[in-house]
This record gives C-alpha cells, sequence and structure tokens, in this order.
C-alpha cells in the first residue's frame, strides 16, 4: 500500500505541475537607432556631426482642459482614432444650455462635459469601423434639436490601448506603508540572529524530549515555538517550520507571517516562497517582514518564484542583497525593500515595488575572465511578459557598474549600452512609473519598452534617460500601450565613457505612437556654472527624439549641449526658454537644489544621491520625493504652479490629451488635481478605474450610468453616495476595497464583487 499511496501522490504531484516557463535571456539589443557603440573620433567628417537641438525654445503651447477638441457639425461623418478620447464640441444655431446623450455608442461611453462638449471614450476598446451616438440639444428659449453624431474610427496606433493602471496595491496607512490584513488561516513565525533565539536543542531540553523529535510537524502542533519575539526561532529551525506551513503538500492557500528580527544577516534560509506557495487571498497574502529595532533584517538569499505559479505574497522592511527572480506567478508586493542584487521579473501578473531602493546592482567579477559588455550584462530590474507593474516612489540608483572601473578585472564591472537601472521588455504592459528617482544608471534610467505612464519622476545623470517603443522591437509592431509621460524631470547627462557605451547623454527616445509629453523638463546636460564639467562632456546626444508624432508635446529643452561643437559661452547668451532669460535659468540645477537641500554650497549630484540613500528605513524615509525635485525645477522654469490640493469639488472629465478612464491622472479632472481626503466627487457618468490609493472622500456621485471599477487600494466613501437617473455599476475586484454607510440614490445601483 505504501508503493500504490507514492504512485498516487506522484500522479498528484504530475497533475497539478504548471511546466516551467522558458525563462528570457536578459536583453542584449541596445535601444532602437541607438548612438555609435564607441565614441567618434575626433576627426568625425563635418557632414557626420550630429545636429544641434536649439538652445532654449518656448513653452508656447498649453494643454487644454479637455485636450484636442473635434467640431460636430451635425452632418458630417468624423474620421476618429480607435482606442482613445475623442471631444465633440456641438454646432448649434443658437445659445446651448444643456445637451443630453439620447442614443449611447454600441461601442464605448459617451458622456457631456460641464461646457456642454461630448466626450466619447473608446479606452479599453480595440473596435475599429463605424460608429454613431445620439444627442440633444436644448436652447436658451427651451426649443430642442436632435443629432447623430456618426464616426470613422480608425484602429488603434497602438493595440494594448491605454494601461487601466491594474495593480497589486493594499490599503496604506497615514505613513504611506501598506496595512497587510490576516485571514482565517493565520500564524507568526518570529525568527532572530541573536544568541537568545531558540535551537532544536534548547526547545528539546525545555520538553524533555530527544532533539531529534523536534521536526517540522512537532513545530507547528506547538505554536508557541516561533509565536512570539520572545520565543523567536534560530533562522534553520524557523525556516523548517515556516515552510512546512506554506510548502507542504497538500498546500494550502495561508496568510503566514514570517518575521525576521532586525539588526541581523541570516545565511542560507533556502527557498522562502516555497513552490506553489500562496497567500489566502488577495487581501490576506503570505507575509514576510521584519521585528524589531536596528537596520533591515539582510536576507541573503535570493528570492525565487519558479516551478508552480505563487500569488499573493507581500515583502515589506527587508534587505535583499542576493536580489529576485521570479518566473511565474501574480500578486507580488515589495515596500520598503533594499534591492541590490538585482530583479528579474518574467510571465508574471501584478508586481508592485514602492518606496524601495533598487540599487548598486553590479557583477564582482566578470564571467570569463575579462569583462564583456554584453556576456556581463546587469541591472536593477529586468521584466518581461509581464502585465501590470506599478514602479512607485523608488529611488532606483547606480545600477550595472562599479566606480573606478578602467576595463580591467579587478577594476569593477565598467557600464556600457546592454545595464541599466530599468529594463521592461517590449511585451510588458499596464506599467505605472510614477514619483521615482532614476538616476546614474550604467546606461539607461529606464527602457519602459511597453508603454507606459510615466508621471512626476526625475532620471538624473544617467548616460540615457528614458526610451518609450509602445511594444514596437524586432518583429514586433507597436503591440503595448499608448505612454502618457507627464511632470517627468531629465537633467545632466553623465557621459560615462567605456567600451560600447552607447549614449552618452541622451534625454528621451520615444518611438511609440500618439504618445503624449506633458509639462516635461530636459534642462542642463553640463552643469552652467562648471566650466569644467562642461568640457568634460563632449558630446551631445539627443534630448528629445520623437520617431512618429507625438499627440501632444510641451516639452521644455534648455542648455542640453556639450563642448565638442559650442562653446562655454553659448550657455550663457541664448534666448532663454518660457520667456525667462539664460542667467535666472542657469541656477535652476541639480547642484543648486542639493545646495539648497544639504545647505552645503558646492553639494555634488553624488552627494545628494548619497544623502536621498541615507532616508532610508529612518523616520524620514517618505520626507522627499522625486516630485519635490520636479517641482523646484518647474517653479524654476516658470512652469504653471500644480494645484495646491485645496479644491475640495471635482468632476471628472475624459481627457483627450490621455486615457480618459483613470482617477490616478489629474489630467481627467476640472480641478486638475486627483481627488483626496475629505473631497466631493461627480464622475459625471463615465466610467473610472480606480487602484494604489487609499482615499476617504466625503460624497460620491456616479452620475447617470457612472461606473467605478475598484482594483486596488482602497476607497470610503463617508458621505452620500448615489447616482443619476440611469444608475450606476461599482465593481470590486483583486485587492480592491470599497466602504460605504449606504446608498441615497432612488435608481438602481449594480454591485459586482470579484477578489
Amino acid at each position: 500500500s505504501g508503493v500504490t499511496e507514492a504512485l498516487a501522490t506522484s500522479s498528484l504531484l504530475n497533475a497539478n505541475r504548471v511546466d516551467v516557463p522558458t525563462e528570457d535571456p536578459q536583453p542584449s539589443d541596445p535601444v532602437q537607432e541607438a548612438p555609435e557603440d564607441t565614441i567618434p573620433s575626433e576627426d568625425t567628417p563635418d557632414d557626420s556631426i550630429p545636429t544641434q537641438p536649439e538652445v532654449g525654445g518656448e513653452r508656447t503651447t498649453k494643454p487644454p482642459q479637455q485636450g484636442p477638441i473635434t467640431e460636430h457639425d451635425g452632418i458630417s461623418v468624423l474620421e476618429i482614432a480607435g482606442g482613445r478620447v475623442t471631444t465633440l464640441e456641438v454646432a448649434a444655431t443658437g445659445a446651448v444650455v444643456k445637451v443630453e446623450i439620447t442614443d449611447l455608442p454600441a461601442h464605448g461611453n459617451a458622456t457631456v462635459n460641464p461646457d456642454n462638449s461630448i466626450a466619447l471614450v473608446l479606452s479599453g476598446s480595440d473596435y475599429s469601423g463605424p460608429l454613431s451616438l445620439g444627442y440633444k440639444i436644448t436652447h436658451a428659449d427651451g426649443t430642442t434639436e436632435s443629432h447623430t453624431a456618426s464616426f470613422k474610427v480608425a484602429a488603434p496606433t497602438q493595440e494594448a490601448g491605454w494601461g487601466t493602471g491594474n495593480h497589486y496595491m493594499l490599503e496604506a496607512d497615514a505613513n504611506g506603508d501598506v496595512i497587510v490584513e490576516t485571514g482565517d488561516n493565520h500564524r507568526k513565525v518570529y525568527v532572530s540572529g541573536s544568541e537568545s533565539a531558540l535551537t532544536k536543542a534548547d526547545i528539546a531540553a525545555l520538553e524533555g524530549l530527544k532533539e531529534s523529535a523536534i521536526t517540522a510537524k512537532w513545530l507547528i502542533a506547538h505554536p508557541e515555538y516561533g509565536g512570539s519575539e520572545e520565543m523567536a526561532l534560530a533562522s534553520d529551525v524557523g525556516m523548517e517550520l515556516w515552510y512546512g506551513l506554506t510548502g507542504a503538500w497538500p498546500r494550502e492557500a495561508t496568510s503566514h507571517w514570517l518575521l525576521f528580527e532586525r539588526g541581523h544577516t541570516y545565511e542560507d534560509l533556502g527557498r522562502i516562497i516555497a513552490r506553489g506557495a500562496a497567500g489566502e487571498s488577495e487581501l490576506h497574502p503570505l507575509h514576510v517582514t521584519s521585528w524589531g529595532e536596528g537596520e533591515r533584517p539582510v536576507l541573503a538569499s535570493k528570492i525565487e518564484v519558479f516551478q508552480e505559479p505563487s500569488k499573493n505574497v507581500v515583502f515589506t522592511d527587508v534587505a535583499l542583497p542576493s536580489g529576485i527572480r521570479m518566473l511565474i506567478g501574480e500578486n507580488f508586493l515589495f515596500d520598503d525593500v533594499l534591492v541590490t542584487g538585482g530583479g528579474n521579473v518574467q510571465n508574471m501578473q501584478n508586481v508592485t515595488f514602492r518606496n524601495s531602493e533598487i540599487r548598486d546592482a553590479s557583477k564582482d567579477a566578470p564571467t570569463n575572465g575579462e569583462w564583456h559588455p554584453h556576456v556581463d550584462r546587469d541591472g536593477g530590474l529586468f521584466a518581461s511578459k509581464t502585465s501590470g507593474i506599478l514602479l512607485e516612489g523608488n529611488f532606483i540608483h547606480h545600477n550595472g557598474w562599479t566606480e573606478g572601473y578602467d576595463g580591467t578585472a579587478s577594476a569593477g564591472q565598467p557600464p556600457s549600452m546592454y545595464s541599466h537601472n530599468i529594463y521592461l521588455q517590449n511585451n510588458t504592459t499596464d506599467v505605472t512609473f510614477r514619483d521615482n528617482i532614476s538616476s546614474q544608471a550604467a546606461s539607461f534610467g529606464a527602457q519602459l519598452r511597453g508603454g507606459a505612464y510615466v508621471e512626476g519622476n526625475a532620471f538624473i545623470d544617467n548616460n540615457a534617460a528614458v526610451t518609450m517603443l509602445g511594444g514596437i522591437y524586432l518583429t514586433d509592431g507597436p503591440i503595448g500601450n499608448f505612454t502618457f509621460f507627464a511632470d517627468n524631470l531629465i537633467t545632466s547627462g553623465a557621459h560615462k565613457i567605456a567600451e560600447q557605451i552607447g549614449a552618452l547623454t541622451l534625454g528621451i527616445d520615444n518611438g511609440a505612437y500618439d504618445t503624449t509629453l506633458l509639462d516635461n523638463i530636459i534642462a542642463h546636460l553640463a552643469d552652467p556654472n562648471n566650466p569644467e564639467e562642461f568640457a568634460e562632456k563632449r558630446w551631445t546626444h539627443s534630448p528629445l527624439s520623437n520617431e512618429h508624432e507625438a499627440f501632444f508635446d510641451n516639452t521644455i529643452v534648455y542648455n542640453w549641449v556639450g563642448s565638442r561643437y559650442e562653446s562655454y559661452s553659448v550657455l550663457w547668451n541664448n534666448d532663454g526658454a518660457n520667456g525667462l532669460d539664460a542667467e535666472t535659468l542657469n541656477k535652476v540645477t541639480i547642484q543648486n537644489f542639493a545646495a539648497e537641500l544639504l545647505n552645503q554650497e558646492s553639494a555634488t549630484i553624488r552627494e545628494l544621491m548619497d544623502y536621498i540613500g541615507s532616508l532610508a528605513d529612518t523616520d524620514l524615509d517618505d520626507s522627499f520625493t522625486a516630485k519635490d525635485i520636479v517641482a523646484w525645477f518647474q517653479k524654476g522654469f516658470g512652469m504653471d504652479a500644480k494645484p495646491d490640493g485645496a479644491a475640495t469639488d471635482h468632476r471628472f472629465v475624459p481627457n483627450a490629451l490621455a486615457d480618459g478612464i483613470r482617477w490616478d491622472n489629474r489630467v481627467n479632472w476640472t480641478t486638475n488635481e486627483v481627488p483626496d481626503d475629505g473631497d466631493s466627487v461627480d464622475l459625471g457618468g463615465n466610467w473610472v478605474y480606480y487602484g494604489v490609493r487609499t482615499t476617504r472622500i466625503e460624497d460620491l456621485d456616479l452620475g447617470s450610468g457612472g461606473r467605478l471599477h475598484v482594483t486596488s487600494g482602497k476607497m470610503t466613501v463617508e458621505g452620500t453616495l448615489e447616482t443619476g437617473a440611469g444608475g450606476g455599476l461599482i465593481t470590486v475586484e483583486g485587492a480592491g476595497q470599497f466602504w460605504t454607510d449606504g446608498y441615497a440614490g432612488t435608481s438602481r445601483l449594480a454591485i459586482d464583487i470579484d477578489g
């Protein structure tokens, strides 16, 4: 019977096994049309000199509140873009006091904006072909006229359309730290590296047993051991218990916590996330975290997820020097984590890194005795075949190279065009890259090849700042998402020189279709107050390259010049930008920002980065973000100040510059800011995706036919919840939470819960 049982178990294992996905190699390709692999010789003919960008440039185009307007005369068939927002201005013979939608389109949604224009939202739809909607106009004298707007919808220029921001994120507290809840099947395992940690010998002596009797099964039956700080286990005992709880067959989903005491390094932990281990639910995950005082615990073993899919796992407050490799699974969240061994993420769904450090990843020694740029490539984070990636509030710094490199094996890894801070392959989708500092990468600060929602980031002192390709790569066409690139800063071209270095001072390389570039600054390839630095940075690579015409672009490009073809005086004798003179703008440098912040007159970029890194895991950890740097530059360049949060009433208006469906996109709100705690919200009948945030709003009106999709985070309505005459729909899925005390409307409100 023992043999029969073993065969049955083997068959069950094979029946439930998921084949290990083929791991993609780390990318080996340079960015499309990248600068040459090696530095051009000094005798380059004049006709091959790269075209220099214009110095200065006025920011004369301000984004309209609702983006571009399409006029409808009530007769013509309009050709419009698929997968996007179209704003219609209706034609009428007299003063218009009201516009109503009488017939909704067969695809997408249509609503009336506060100014009586119509928003036709096809985001989330890949439909192309004929389409129509009906509307009625009411005039000041009470007369009405009805029209049918007919359209010819083109196929979306980006096949994946707009990302909806469907990520894995839990509720956060007032400090921004995630709140991890426990489910029905929960147990804590405390581990310590101190001398007082309980070994098997200690437990056996306390229980009067032989040491061999202290097994995982015995420990599971005696939850007092490892169940509190006072009864914390030595790491080998704790991991045996943890694996017995989360990795033994038959596996069951649990919300167990594994807690390591701070101030210690833990070696030889083995596989922390067992094959196929899963949290009890999206809201009740497995949780690996810390306890006690001191530095974050160092978990020396690499985090490995492969063979069978794992899901619903959260890491907080730990250091991971050996990095992360995840090849199959979903719903992984890393919050306030230090990753110095790099990350490799493939075949995953919903992976989040927030308020973390991804830094200083490099190879200790060359693979074959001497450094080879391609073979020895490295980086901060690589992802492929993964959707729902959220990178928010991170410090991503100095990955893929070592200080003091000189090309010899003993001097450390040289930078190259194959090593980056962030590399998200062209087959990644629904990426949000927000409020990150990405600095001093070997090459690119971020390669976002599948397209992304990119907001409020500071790209500082990289050889190349950022690329967005919309999925276009090798034989793939535009398979990725549209890109919304707003409120970002690019400053200081690093100009590191090495074999096959590629770009030296590249800004934005945009190869995608219909990208929106809104309120960005690219400034100061070299510090204009430092002639020695300007002399060293000889090569100028493009500050902004749009392979295809951008949908909208008001980027300021200023002083992005090297010394090979320009004199130092050009930095001071130019026409300025955005109505400001050169003397004013030359004070708005990252070096002067550092001097103000550090109260140190001659502060350098390196000193600024060291300071930012020193804030990690302290009470000041969240006191300084990329948006602080961006706001300082935008103010210095005379850009319109962003709203100060004083507005309390917000109306959702789909903006043709962007997705028209995301709650977290400021341009979709009449106030130009995302609603916050205590505010009242009117969705105006639009279909809106809410996620990631934790918000306690006062009142929520869905409008007639409005829909709210809560995919992660938490929304609480403390006041009135209502809809218009057409009713509404609230969908709560994944890790999303929606809380309300009741419903004040009389029309039908449907609620769909899946998660």
